[in-house]
């Protein structure tokens, strides 16, 4: 017996590969604001022990708000499609999503011009195909 629909619940080989490649590029960010923030807090705590202060907890705030806008694990949550304009910035997630999507997009949309052209004149552009042009 083979498998030869998915259950509705698995997800398509796109979106896997999309979600993996979004990922690792959070899980790099997450690295990268991770080495940044070693140093940083290090010499807030010292800032603060020398000249009081709470910079060493602005330092925390700043990393918190990274880590919610990276949002690491949002493929596992379905974001709101009927997000308002009010409410906390859009994450890492709905950004790339709507730049894969606007990729996608333009892919399908070349794709789709290329099938017009070859369902209206069979042939393809004279730039494209070096058999086509005139010989002079």
């Amino acid at each position: 017996m083979s498998e030869s629909a998915a259950s509705p619940d698995t997800p398509s080989r796109p979106e896997i590969v999309r979600d993996v490649v979004i990922f690792q590029v959070k899980l790099w960010l997450e690295g990268f604001k991770d080495v940044a923030l070693m140093p940083l807090s290090f010499g807030a705590a010292i800032i603060d022990l020398v000249f009081g202060g709470s910079t060493l907890y602005a330092v925390m705030r700043l990393g918190d708000r990274f880590e919610r806008w990276i949002h690491l694990y949002g493929a596992l949550e379905v974001e709101s499609e009927d997000a308002g304009t009010e409410g906390p910035p859009p994450s890492l997630d709905h950004l790339l999503n709507e730049a894969a999507d606007g990729l996608e997009d333009q892919a399908m949309g070349q794709r789709q011009a290329e099938d017009a052209r070859t369902a209206s004149g069979g042939e393809a552009p004279a730039s494209r195909d070096p058999d086509s042009r005139s010989r002079g």
